[in-house]
């Protein structure tokens, strides 16, 4: 291509930059009391002042009179990643969306995004946990982010449930059997066994001689799609006796699995289903403790929404290593998602509260890193949350200050962290949500409303996969 036409070109594109500089907001779009960057929005054109234009252009103009462009595509490619790389620079070190990485290393989700991308080729599974308080009841948040996940990378069904649902479920429905006992750790819900082991879920559901359980995919209106059919169901169990046996049911087919000897180590039973279903139910013969269910399809993407009702999420170095661990491995686990802190605030009164909260989830990090280390962590903090201070509504008092310590338990243990406060807004952004119409959060001003919830799962999602986009591209330049 002559050189005057590539100038031509390059003078073109400036002027519809700036045409469009004429019509977008100079500083971005408000979102609460702060303003969001993301890719659709934060153009680099936006946010550049005219001489730092110039430069950028003059750059490109003396690297282009270095180069021997064959054609106008190989320039197009070359202004779209001088653009994208400045985007996505500023974007992991700038946003108030980005999520911060531990020694700011950018090479952080490099292995989970491999398996992400590679699991319907090598047709598997690959698991998200997903911990929380109240505000991921009911799937909020963690539907949203499995959809979007599964519609870009694959899977169905809703991952892994515990066999007694406590809350109800907008992805499926669960029925248990008056003979299922269900033990939780932690939380308001808590009820506490006789030993520790809780398993993955932090909740374990005894069997005794028999029962039965069956799940069925809901179709409200806020069911997510991909959660209505599956076609692999997982059966965890921690001890039995001789002989127990489930059952799997659904249409006219009778599926039989059995645990032949007693033993005290996680088992796994398996059925694989030629056809996806959208119910089924397990009936169980013999005593055994039921740790969980895994609801998937054949491969892809499972994210599973794990809320304890109450919990601020120290309760993980309390159970028995040898009832997650194993789980953890057969479920393909990459990512570990740690969103609490809310239910801490009412108990944080000074900085010791915050120096000893900081404390005990440093040392939940370090132990879910060391009973397994293949998956990375991400502990998402707490959203904002109103109080009255005098009379009047405000963020409640130390709410900073304990994520700031969030933030430091994280990125000083090597997981990275998630500023779900910064997100909203900052400070008082709680009472703006409430405000908004439709409403975001719930009048008892701690709770997103499901409109809300849905806007703070998008972005979350949005902001991961701007880390996945930026991997992609340096991989493409060859840039680590």
């Amino acid at each position: 291509m002559k050189t005057y036409k590539i100038l031509s070109f390059i003078f073109l594109v400036i002027a519809l930059l700036a045409l469009l500089c004429t019509v977008f907001p100079e500083d971005g779009v408000a979102f609460g009391s702060r303003r969001l960057f993301f890719p659709a929005l934060e153009e680099v054109m936006v946010r550049e002042k005219s001489q730092s234009v110039a430069e950028k252009m003059d750059k490109i103009v003396a690297d282009l009179r270095m180069q021997n462009f064959q054609d106008s595509l190989s320039t197009v490619d070359f202004l779209a990643n001088n653009d994208s790389l400045l985007f996505y620079a500023r974007f992991v070190t700038e946003s108030p969306v980005r999520i911060h990485l531990p020694d700011n290393d950018l090479n952080f989700f490099n292995s989970l995004f491999d398996k992400l991308e590679n699991c319907q080729e090598k047709k598997e599974v690959v698991h998200i946990l997903h911990y929380g308080d109240s505000q991921i009841e009911g799937d909020r948040i963690t539907g949203f982010i499995r959809q979007q996940l599964q519609e870009k990378f694959g899977g169905n069904g809703p991952g892994l449930l515990p066999a007694v649902q406590a809350i109800p479920s907008s992805a499926v429905g669960q029925t248990a059997s008056e003979n299922m006992v269900r033990f939780t750790i932690a939380g308001n819900l808590a009820n506490k066994a006789s030993h520790n082991r809780y398993g993955v879920m932090g909740q374990v559901t005894e069997v005794y001689e028999a029962g039965s359980m069956a799940i069925t995919a809901r179709n409200f209106k806020n069911t997510y799609q991909n959660v209505k059919e599956f076609s692999k169901i997982r059966l965890f169990t921690g001890r039995n006796t001789p002989g127990f046996q489930a059952t799997l049911l659904h249409a006219k087919e009778s599926i039989v699995r059995t645990i032949q000897a007693e033993n005290t180590r996680v088992n796994v039973l398996t059925w694989n289903l030629k056809t996806p279903i959208k119910q089924f139910s397990l009936q169980f013969s013999g005593t055994a403790e039921i740790i969980g269910i895994a609801v998937d399809g054949e491969y892809g993407v499972a994210v599973d929404n794990i809320p304890l009702r109450g919990s601020s999420g120290t309760f993980f170095s309390q159970i028995d290593a040898n009832s997650i661990a194993p789980v953890m491995k057969e479920l393909n686990t990459q990512l570990i998602l740690l969103e609490f802190g809310g239910n801490m605030m009412p108990s944080i009164k000074g900085e010791k509260n915050i120096a000893d909260y900081k404390n005990i989830m440093s040392k939940q990090i370090k132990y879910l890193q060391n009973i397994y280390p293949v998956a990375k962590i991400i502990l998402i903090g707490p959203a904002d949350m109103s109080v009255k201070v005098n009379g009047r509504l405000q963020s409640i008092p130390l709410l900073e200050e304990t994520i700031q310590g969030l933030k430091e338990a994280a990125l000083e243990n090597g997981a990275a962290f998630w500023d779900m406060y910064e997100v909203m807004g900052g400070k008082n952004s709680m009472i703006e949500w409430v405000n908004n119409k439709p409403a975001l959060a719930a009048p008892d001003y701690i709770h997103f409303t499901p409109r809300g919830a849905e806007k703070i799962a998008e972005m979350f999602y949005m902001s991961l996969m701007n880390y996945y986009d930026f991997a992609v591209l340096r991989h493409n330049l060859n840039i680590e």
